[in-house]
């Protein structure tokens, strides 16, 4: 049999959806099959990914970031496609706009070129005017680019893929897929979690995870919760996450009074533990290619609320309420229609989630690479 070179190219950052699709999927392909090898444009300083993918016995590499350096980001690319060849080249990436990569690709490899969407705009925007003006006519140029060089184009959801591909044509889109019992309802880690954050068994814990940018909407799931508090004062929020938001959240917990019910997690390997931990979860994204962590969440009987930016398909059981627009008195009132689950009645996975097993999608992912 012989082993196919994969390169898989990401973000590479703890915490980062995108990063935590790539472990999930890739760890699940034959790897007697597939040799696979990564470059992540992305800067983690925790260097956790770097340690995940030793384990993994995936060599990684760190390209120069374009927002840094244009012309030494391209050079990297450029001496780095000359002096490796593989069979698969996997980009993983949430806009169109940096497709000099898949250009040089293209160019120096014979490598087949897969090109998978994971949201439904840019991760990163700007508040100069001039800048997202300019952003948008190179993004629109690269959806040119992505659709003549693409061998493969692979989307989260029909959203994700008209936003990278601009259309639906000879695009696949492909759930997201999970360890599904990595995320049953735990209950030992349950008490331990809380116990060691401080919450008592009756306190409501609302939960909130994800990188701390303006798309993932945090400081509106904050406000939501400080409504809510005004019912229910015993209640805590728990925020996982890091990112430019950090100091704005804190600075807004404070003025609206909250701090001492408000606790904080930066990073965490042990998401799937906290969902057990947590009554239920607000994801009040802007934007959203998919929505990996309500899907989570899920698996283990934990209430999400969530944007209708979701992709439809991550609305697959009773445990997850659509709650459409951003109007925070509409979100309390849902979030106080809600009956909370007691630990014994969160046992067992919901049938509707067995579609998004991540070794089913690992297969179909497999198949599309070789044709099938």
């Amino acid at each position: 049999m012989n082993t196919k070179k994969i390169l898989v190219v990401g973000d590479f950052i703890s915490g980062s959806g995108l990063t935590r699709f790539i472990f999930n999927m890739f760890s699940n392909f034959n790897q007697n099959e597939y040799k696979i090898e990564c470059v992540g444009y992305g800067i983690d300083q925790s260097k956790e990914t770097d340690k995940k993918c030793e384990q993994l016995s995936w060599p990684l590499h760190r390209v120069i970031p374009i927002t840094q350096n244009v012309v030494q980001h391209i050079k990297w690319w450029k001496n780095f496609f000359k002096k490796n060849n593989f069979d698969f080249i996997y980009f993983n990436y949430s806009s169109s706009w940096n497709y000099e990569p898949l250009k040089l690709a293209r160019r120096y490899t014979k490598a087949k070129l897969i090109c998978h969407s994971h949201n439904s705009y840019y991760s990163h925007t700007f508040n100069n005017k001039l800048l997202m003006m300019i952003l948008n006519k190179i993004n629109k140029r690269g959806k040119k680019f992505f659709n003549e060089y693409a061998d493969l184009k692979i989307a989260t959801s029909k959203d994700a893929a008209l936003w990278m591909f601009g259309t639906l044509k000879n695009v696949t889109i492909v759930n997201n897929g999970i360890e599904l019992s990595k995320f049953e309802f735990d209950k030992v880690a349950r008490d331990v979690l809380r116990k060691q954050l401080g919450v008592f068994k009756d306190t409501k814990l609302i939960g909130f995870a994800g990188v701390l940018q303006e798309r993932k909407n945090p400081i509106f799931a904050l406000e939501v919760f400080a409504k809510y508090l005004k019912t229910d004062s015993d209640s805590t929020m728990l925020i996982i996450g890091k990112g430019p938001l950090e100091k704005k959240i804190k600075e807004r917990a404070n003025a609206l009074g909250i701090s001492h019910r408000v606790k904080y997690i930066a990073y965490t390997n042990k998401i799937n533990k906290w969902y057990s931990a947590m009554d239920i979860l607000l994801f009040p994204s802007l934007y959203e290619g998919f929505g990996l962590v309500p899907l989570e969440a899920q698996v283990s009987k934990l209430f999400v609320l969530a944007s209708n930016n979701v992709a439809p398909q991550v609305f697959s059981t009773k445990y997850i309420k659509k709650v459409k627009g951003f109007d925070k008195d509409k979100w309390n009132k849902v979030l106080n229609s809600i009956d909370f689950k007691i630990s014994n009645e969160r046992n067992e996975i919901d049938p509707a989630l067995k579609k998004f097993d991540i070794k089913k999608q690992a297969t179909i992912i497999s198949n599309l690479l070789e044709g099938e």
